[in-house]
């Protein structure tokens, strides 16, 4: 199955209730799983409102970005999509915190895409200011999951 086809499932699954699917078709086989509480129902909200939320959420974010813009601040964004994870494993420390200093190519979280664990590294040398994606959230392509102050050069 080609990867626009999964990037189409996985954003009919966002826009849904639904927290587990699996398609198979003559190119292939998928399954997707939703992160978050296994068997946890969420209220069915309507459409005008989920997507009144989605353009908010969107303000939100850009308003956020041209602030960053502002103040030296830099975004790192999703390589990839898949599920994005602040640490190597559930009992270990997570790899970033805000507040905590990076340095240029330091592993900042895991995103898993089809069962393979990626690193996704800082670009940057300076100070983690916000981490806008939670632990176990699926996430996509683009999608800004840090913010992180430049540290100034002497």
């Amino acid at each position: 199955m080609d990867l626009k086809n999964v990037k189409a499932i996985y954003r009919f699954m966002r826009s849904t209730d639904i927290v587990e699917l699996e398609v198979e078709g003559p190119d292939g086989k998928v399954r997707i799983r939703r992160g978050g509480a296994p068997g946890a129902e969420a209220e069915a909200e309507e459409p005008a409102k989920a997507a009144k939320e989605t353009k908010e959420a969107r303000e939100a974010r850009e308003e956020a970005a041209e602030k960053a813009e502002a103040e030296n601040i830099k975004v790192v964004t999703a390589p990839m999509v898949g599920t994005f994870y602040r640490a190597s494993a559930p009992e270990a420390d997570a790899f970033a915190e805000v507040g905590s200093k990076v340095r240029s190519g330091q592993t900042l979280c895991i995103i898993e895409a089809m069962k393979l664990m990626n690193e996704v590294e800082s670009e940057f040398t300076g100070k983690v200011v916000s981490i806008l994606v939670e632990n176990g959230q699926p996430v996509e392509y683009g999608e800004p999951l840090f913010h992180i102050e430049v540290a100034e050069k002497a």
